[in-house]
């Protein structure tokens, strides 16, 4: 049972972490954001993303599959290289969301175009690691072949 509900905190978690992700893409349409929803939303995504490396710690160690079939399989490292680079990724949009944020103050904020093509292009590549980390975790439950 608790595997169960793991898994399903674990999946709802990081669907979570997708809308967060495509919310943050919409709002960085246009010429202006509202930096300080922008900041708060990215804020959110980093907190879910500490609960599903959590939740998935418990899926590891308590889980039914047990330690020694996630340490053994090619999918789950990927999966985690995959959810790494994301991280890494995110650094960069989050100092500069953080930045509009301060120099908003609350109003609409008209980021320099650079950075805001900048900012756009690193979300855009971590949605596109979404693909491999999705692929992953599919073969990974499904390992071995």
């Amino acid at each position: 049972m608790v595997d169960l509900i793991l898994a399903i905190l674990h999946h709802l978690l990081v669907f979570g972490l997708v809308a967060m992700l495509a919310i943050e893409r919409a709002l960085l349409r246009g010429d202006t954001v509202d930096a300080v929803r922008l900041a708060r939303l990215d804020a959110g995504f980093g907190a879910t993303a500490a609960l599903v490396i959590a939740v998935g710690a418990g899926r590891v160690l308590l889980g039914g599959k047990g330690w020694a079939f996630y340490l053994g399989n090619p999918f789950f490292w990927t999966k985690m290289a995959c959810f790494l680079l994301i991280g890494l990724l995110s650094i960069a949009p989050t100092l500069l969301f953080i930045r509009w944020r301060k120099a908003a103050a609350g109003g609409p904020f008209a980021p320099p175009a650079d950075e805001l093509k900048r900012a756009r292009r690193w979300l855009g590549l971590e949605a596109l690691l979404l693909v491999p980390l999705l692929a992953s975790a599919a073969a990974m439950a499904r390992w071995p072949f």
